[in-house]
């Protein structure tokens, strides 16, 4: 109560220090008011949360801890009265002197004197030292009392255990004992056996008189007399050590049930510490799979992004494979050349000079046609792949205006997170606020409840004590009335004065019990309050458990989609960045091509473009930044709160890997002590027979002792008689003084309890006052930020009914408090912002004036050199223009060039098909001996001569079809690839030059070689003037065809060249 008035008057003083607000303050003066302000308040109701709880942990533990002591002082009174008679009955016995011989072998000190060197058994407990039993008397043993806590279960599970050891030692010192009068018994009988049989050997040996016979059996008689004695004593202590084993027994047993009370109670602990792992497991493997979730979310963009990258690259390849097979094809046709120059020198060792250089004419106009249909082939494989790798990055650039709006949508869904991030710290910010008003209240209930529970207990102690007065009184009553009827009645009177003074104490105390029972009321009520506030901190706790939980979920989110963002964010540029190389590449060469005189302006509205994105790149990269900002501090608050997670599961486990080791060795010990109990209440049955010839002795002193306590009783009956008449003087003055200081107690209860209630409600006033400033001043504070925010405050005007409830009153302050701490975070947040993006600002100038000089003068520089490039270009346009009609002329030619060729081989090939008919006839004019050798002549010539036609028919399709696709992509050939149409238009040229070349000298070689069989075939004028004319550009290919017609009649000669110069050619 000191404490609460205290700190009332203390935040009076520091309200009335303030004073009211200025309207001129700055905005830093007022946020430092308002933090201040909130910062008491939240003080405040941490204390109220925590007194709270002490509060309960207090109560709870008074009950346990008078339950607990309750049933302990009644095992403890049992087990204590037990011990105590056994051990008085030992000092009884031992300080007597008169110990019978049946109980020497229960101490040590009986049997040392026979065998000092014996073995000592030593207890294992730590706690005493048992150095000093071996020279004296045993001590007894004591058995402290001691009252735990309940939490503290190991210590008082420790101490049940070193209370078995004690046990177990003492079972072992027994024990011990008993094996060593057992040794020294047997030792005994075995030197009486030896004497006998010496004995028995010096008779044989000598034989005496009858005298010394009679005289031996005697003495073995006597002997044998003292052994069974022993033995029976021996029986007897093992009697008594029954007797004891019963009792320790007993003992164990009591023992055992309460360690089985403390392993339940334990149990019941590891199984709540086990259910609170699991759902702490639980929640962990939850937030383990939406980790896994999110994870697995991110490897599918960064899979989209590896794919679109491994696409790239596949398109790179290809194109570096297309390369590489165009190498390998010139390779191979180099080859093929080098192969071809080869044989062609081996025949042209064989033929004349002019046939050669015919010959080589015509092969190589044939591989120039060749290399320029695989020219032209391999040329439109490269456009049909470019065209792919356009597809292809058109779709990278959907896929990319995909995932762009993706990342906008998540910003989106991440901004409305944080919204809902900041409304649910501010519901956990005013739930604490409320937390610590209702602890606040309960300290200060508390504190009443113990006042009155002091003063309830003090009536009660009172009452107890008249109460025990009473009762004592009527005892003497009763004795006195029974023993004494002849003295009563002469104090019958007083008796009767008495009754009346009784009477009218019952009525005092009458009275005091319904005072008692008000005051109890009133504790009732006040439990029923506490009670309820209990229950509303209970539901508050679960709301805020709720709240953390989401809280933790929403930042586990938030981590994975910063994650993804930043590493998209990284992406994203990267490719924004390449597509603006290439547009702004791209751009700038379409408008120097067709814009010359325009490239001034155009850099100069480049300039101004650039300036622009430049300067909303940096606005994004602010943003950007902090956002990044903003969420390391969010990932550094998680990676806290995982660490403490970590740890309290690691103390988890560690105190449950001890309790598992405790139990194992309580186990251990409760064998091992069932084990010696089995052992010692074998030797305490012995000890039970001894016990109840003791038992009869103390009988026998008893009945004496009664004779002499009866006598004194009948002389203390006459003293007390005389007695008696003092004491009932004496009485009733005590009465008297009695009464008066009841009286005078009452009065003072009465008085302390109005000045309770003066003070209760002094501090009730006090505290509507204080809530009345906090409320004004928070109010204050709202009107102050109000006046200078975007979103101005509307703040709910407090009537009479608001003050009233509570609950709403709360309510309120919550939300002007949660406003009012949102507008001092934006406006620490906007001051930093403004400041930072000054010093930007500031850099971005200097750097951009020193940029732009450079760019200015780099940019005339590249002006002139493109200027340069720009007529070069020209000048080479126009060249390939006219070298590329040369070239369709050309082509023109050499179509109408190939169409005769096709002509004249399906010619050859009709007439090949009646050489063997021809030859046939011409076996029959032939001599028989030339015959067998020109057939096998002309059959092989005819069998290659087919095998090299299908090939030259095959040839002249491909070259066909090759011309014809060189032809229609000449017209697309612009731009930068007119350098590389012109390499490969010459070297096409070069190849169709040297297949007609190849063609005339076959034409040559046939007109040459016409004379080898004049019998049938061609004559020289006709084949010359058929190849010339047919080799003739001038003419057309229908002209060549009808001239070369009604001319064509093959000779043997041709049968024989004309194979070897089209292998040759192939």
């Amino acid at each position: 109560m000191a404490d609460s008035s205290s700190d009332s008057g203390h935040f009076r003083q520091r309200g009335g220090r303030r004073g009211p607000l200025r309207a001129n303050r700055t905005q830093n003066h007022i946020a430092e008011d308002v933090t201040e302000k909130i910062h008491t308040l939240a003080s405040t109701l941490q204390d109220t949360n925590r007194n709270l709880k002490h509060v309960d942990q207090m109560l709870g533990q008074y009950r346990e801890y008078n339950n607990e002591q309750a049933e302990a002082i009644t095992n403890l009174k049992e087990t204590l009265e037990q011990s105590i008679g056994q051990l008085r009955s030992q000092r009884l016995s031992r300080n007597s002197g008169v110990r019978s011989a049946s109980l020497s072998s229960l101490y040590a000190s009986d049997l040392d004197g026979e065998t000092p060197e014996g073995r000592h058994f030593q207890p294992t407990s730590p706690l005493r030292d048992y150095g000093e039993t071996v020279g004296t008397t045993r001590r007894r043993s004591r058995s402290a009392v001691r009252f735990i806590d309940q939490g503290d279960n190991l210590a008082q599970v420790h101490s049940l255990h070193q209370s078995l050891r004690d046990l177990s030692s003492e079972q072992v010192r027994l024990q011990d004992d008993l094996n060593r009068e057992l040794s020294r018994r047997n030792r005994t009988d075995a030197e009486t056996k030896r004497r006998l049989e010496d004995l028995s050997d010096r008779l044989n040996e000598s034989q005496r008189q009858e005298t010394v016979s009679e005289r031996v059996q005697r003495r073995l008689e006597e002997i044998e007399r003292e052994i069974h004695s022993e033995r029976q004593l021996v029986k007897s202590r093992q009697d008594q050590l029954g007797h004891m084993s019963v009792h320790l027994q007993e003992a164990l047993k009591q023992q055992d049930a309460k360690t089985n009370e403390a392993e339940m109670i334990l149990k019941s602990k590891i199984l709540k510490m086990e259910g609170e792992k699991s759902k702490l497991e639980q929640d962990l493997e939850h937030s383990r799979r939406k980790l896994n979730q999110s994870e697995n979310s991110r490897d599918a963009l960064l899979h989209q992004i590896e794919d679109l990258r491994s696409q790239l690259l596949r398109a790179e390849e290809e194109r570096l494979n297309l390369q590489h097979q165009i190498t390998q094809v010139a390779i191979h046709q180099r080859r093929l050349d080098e192969q071809g120059d080869d044989r062609r020198n081996q025949i042209v060792t064989q033929w004349s000079d002019q046939e050669k250089k015919e010959l080589e004419k015509q092969i190589w106009e044939l591989r120039e046609k060749l290399s320029h249909s695989a020219v032209m082939s391999e040329i439109e494989e490269l456009k049909r792949c470019i065209e792919r790798k356009d597809k292809e990055k058109a779709q990278l650039g959907m896929q990319i205006e995909v995932l762009t709006s993706d990342l906008d949508k998540r910003e989106t869904q991440q901004q409305r997170m944080l919204n809902q991030l900041k409304e649910i710290q501010n519901n956990y910010k005013a739930c604490e606020d409320e937390c610590k008003a209702a602890e606040l209240q309960v300290t200060e209930l508390a504190q009443q409840l113990e006042e009155s529970t002091k003063e309830a207990e003090k009536y009660l102690s009172e009452f107890r004590q008249s109460e025990a007065l009473r009762l004592e009184n009527e005892k003497k009553k009763e004795e006195l009335k029974l023993k004494a009827q002849e003295s009563i009645r002469h104090w019958k009177l007083r008796c009767k004065k008495l009754e009346h003074e009784i009477r009218k104490q019952t009525e005092l105390h009458n009275q005091l019990m319904e005072k008692n029972t008000v005051v109890l009321k009133e504790k009732d009520d006040l439990k029923s309050q506490l009670l309820s506030a209990m229950h509303q901190m209970e539901n508050l706790q679960k709301e805020l458990t709720d709240v953390l939980e989401k809280r933790a979920k929403q930042e586990e989110e938030l981590h994975c989609k910063e994650v993804k963002l930043n590493e998209t964010i990284s992406l994203h540029m990267a490719l924004e960045q390449e597509i603006r190389d290439v547009r702004e590449t791209a751009n700038k060469l379409e408008n120097e091509l067709q814009k010359q005189s325009l490239t001034h302006t155009q850099i100069r509205t480049d300039k101004q473009h650039l300036e622009e994105e430049l300067a909303t790149i940096n606005m994004i990269h602010e943003k950007d930044q902090a956002r990044l900002l903003d969420m390391q501090a969010a990932i550094k608050n998680l990676s806290v709160i995982t660490a403490e997670l970590t740890n309290q599961l690691a103390e988890e486990e560690k105190s449950k890997k001890e309790l598992q080791k405790t139990l194992a060795e309580l186990q251990k010990q409760q064998e091992s002590s069932q084990e010696e109990m089995a052992t010692v209440s074998k030797q305490l049955k012995l000890e039970r027979d001894v016990h109840k010839q003791e038992l009869t002795e103390l009988q026998s002193e008893l009945q004496r002792v009664k004779s002499k306590h009866d006598q004194r009783v009948q002389e203390m009956m006459n003293l007390f008689s005389q007695e008696k008449e003092e004491a009932d003087s004496h009485v009733g003055m005590l009465k008297h003084k009695r009464i008066n200081s009841e009286d005078d107690h009452l009065k003072r209860i009465e008085e302390d309890r109005l000045q309770l209630h003066n003070q209760l409600r002094f501090l009730q006033n006090e505290k509507e006052s204080i809530l009345s400033m906090i409320g004004s001043e928070i109010d204050a504070a709202c009107e102050v930020l109000s006046r200078d925010s975007v979103e101005k405050f509307t703040a709910v005007s407090l009537t009479p009914g608001v003050q009233k409830d509570p609950h709403r009153w709360l309510a309120e302050t919550k939300t002007k408090l949660r406003w009012l701490c949102e507008e001092v975070k934006e406006r620490e947040v906007k001051e930093k912002k403004l400041r930072h993006h000054l010093q930007q600002s500031r850099e971005r100038l200097k750097q951009l004036t020193l940029s732009k000089e450079t760019e200015h003068q780099h940019l005339i520089g590249q002006i002139e050199k493109q200027e340069q490039l720009l007529d070069q270009v020209y000048q080479e346009k126009k060249e390939l223009l006219e070298k590329n009609l040369k070239k369709e002329e050309e082509i023109d030619a050499l179509q109408e060039r190939i169409s005769a060729l096709e002509t004249s081989t399906q010619v050859a090939l009709h007439h090949l098909e009646s050489v063997p008919e021809k030859l046939n006839l011409l076996e029959d004019f032939r001599d028989f001996g030339d015959s067998h050798r020109q057939t096998e002549i002309t059959e092989e010539r005819y069998s290659k001569y087919k095998e090299i036609m299908g090939s030259l028919q095959q040839h002249l399709n491909d070259s066909k079809r090759r011309l014809e696709d060189f032809r229609g992509r000449i017209p697309r050939c612009t731009g930068s690839e007119n350098g590389r149409g012109m390499e490969d238009l010459r070297w096409t040229d070069k190849k169709t030059r040297a297949d007609i070349s190849a063609i005339q000298s076959t034409s040559s070689n046939w007109r040459t070689n016409t004379g080898f069989m004049s019998s049938s075939m061609l004559s020289n004028s006709g084949c010359q003037n058929a190849v010339t004319e047919l080799c003739s550009p001038h003419l057309s290919f229908k002209e060549q065809i009808s001239k070369t017609q009604p001319q064509l009649k093959w000779d043997s000669s041709f049968s024989g060249h004309l194979p070897k110069v089209l292998f040759r050619w192939i």
